[in-house]
């Protein structure tokens, strides 16, 4: 699976490559959603993983709420750590698929990936 991971943390992108490199999927990891935006390969994804709070003028719900405006199907999983009702809302509004409040254990982010696995 083609995984967008959009993510500030260097110690949350290096997660995700430990889990990513045990589950035979392939990672693709920003540190902005400009950059990603700006990327081609945000349209061979098969999922992405937005962070909320990015640097750079675009927030992830922004990001996001672009995909949407573009055509961009596929599922968009919000894993922040901000368990707020109102971003809860906003990501519900702009099109996110699932919220997801961090701390996220290995075990949850393999079961996340199997879930939205298209095979």
């Amino acid at each position: 699976m083609n995984i967008v991971y959009v993510e500030d943390d260097p110690t949350n992108i290096l997660l995700l490559e430990r889990v990513t490199s045990s589950t035979g999927d392939y990672l693709v990891t920003f540190a902005d959603a400009e950059s990603a935006l700006d990327s081609d390969v945000i349209w061979d994804a098969d999922l992405f993983l937005v962070d909320i709070h990015l640097p750079g003028d675009m927030n992830g719900l922004d990001m996001t709420d672009v995909l949407r405006q573009n055509g961009v199907n596929v599922p968009v999983i919000m894993i922040t750590a901000y368990d707020l009702q109102d971003y809860i809302e906003r990501s519900r509004e702009v099109g996110g698929d699932l919220y997801l409040v961090k701390p996220v254990s290995v075990p949850e982010l393999v079961e996340l990936l199997n879930d939205y696995r298209p095979y």
